[in-house]
């Protein structure tokens, strides 16, 4: 990108060196312009100068953000000639190889490798250990991640994509000074499918939950048997026949590859052609079908292996699957 610099001259003095050098930084200075996730210091400075010196005494730093209304100054271990330079309102950004090192005094001359100089008040030169960043915060899939920088108290915010649910109750993570992100986020579950096929397995949301409702928008193609089977721990923990054939619902079990006992009702409450809305809640160990009509309960079922918890929903049958939701 094209960057926007800053016309001024900066009038800088050699910390300890007793001269005074003109330094023009009109070609140095990007305005309204700024690097972020490679952020891993930030320090309170009186001006872009005092920015630049933080910079010159890092053995880390290539580049460095500064914004004018605080007096920020942010420390980057990376520079505009590896990754993209972005615009930022109020910020200034340099890359530190065009600054005179003598601008970090006697620091200049002191070598820290893997570290950072410091000036005493004799400003005397020595060096002391800096925190370098925490490593970039992983990934969640089907999140999207944002950061600003690594620095200690950097704040990673997840937000996951359409369709998507954050499976626990953190959505972030910060930086410590042991290089660590704290807590753990994710991951992030499908709860709602568009046009999904039939005599396909979709997967409960989080899958450690016993309370949630699944909506589904179906609609029958013959008069066939439809059926949505709810697994978990190897069994069939709750299936219901939609027999539009003999106008019947059937309910039933299969719990280590034994059928439980069936239980039947009419009418079946689908029709052939007609798209229709089926609810199926779980609650505390109950399964409970509702009705599209006036959302009453057609039938409970009660949980047969009360300590499995639900992990896949199939559907199956010929019918159209317009919809699935599923709110926990």
């Amino acid at each position: 990108m094209h960057l926007r610099l800053s016309t001024m001259v900066l009038f800088l003095t050699g910390v300890g060196s007793g001269c005074c050098t003109c330094f023009n930084a009109s070609s140095v200075v990007a305005v309204d312009a700024h690097i972020e996730r490679y952020i891993f210091r930030k320090v309170r400075s009186q001006s872009v100068y005092s920015c630049a010196s933080a910079c010159l005494m890092s053995s880390v730093c290539m580049s460095f953000n500064f914004e004018t209304k605080t007096r920020i100054c942010e420390l980057n271990s990376n520079s505009s000639d590896q990754v993209a330079v972005t615009t930022q309102s109020g910020f200034l950004f340099s890359d530190i190889n065009h600054w005179p090192k003598s601008l970090a005094g006697a620091c200049s001359e002191k070598a820290c490798p893997m570290s950072r100089c410091y000036l005493d008040r004799l400003g005397r030169a020595s060096c002391e250990t800096e925190f370098q960043g925490c490593a970039a915060p992983p990934a969640v899939a089907n999140a999207e991640m944002h950061y600003d920088g690594v620095y200690e108290g950097a704040v990673a915010e997840y937000t996951c994509k359409n369709n998507f649910m954050m499976c626990t109750a953190r959505h972030s993570r910060v930086c410590q000074l042991t290089g660590n992100w704290n807590g753990s986020v994710g991951p992030c579950a499908q709860y709602s499918w568009d046009n999904p096929v039939m005599n396909s397995r979709l997967v409960v949301p989080c899958r450690n939950s016993r309370r949630f409702k699944v909506a589904t928008n179906i609609t029958p193609k013959a008069a066939n048997r439809l059926s949505t089977d709810f697994y978990g721990g190897g069994n069939l923990l709750y299936h219901i026949s939609f027999r539009l054939n003999e106008n019947s619902l059937v309910f039933n079990s299969l719990i280590s590859g034994v059928w439980g006992t069936a239980i039947r009702l009419s009418p079946v409450p689908l029709a052939v052609g007609k798209e229709s809305l089926v609810e199926i809640r779980l609650d505390r160990g109950i399964y409970m079908l509702g009705s599209n009509v006036d959302g009453s309960s057609i039938h409970n079922f009660t949980d047969r292996y009360p300590d499995a918890i639900p992990e896949s929903i199939w559907f199956f049958g010929d019918a159209i699957l317009t919809a699935v939701y599923i709110t926990m």
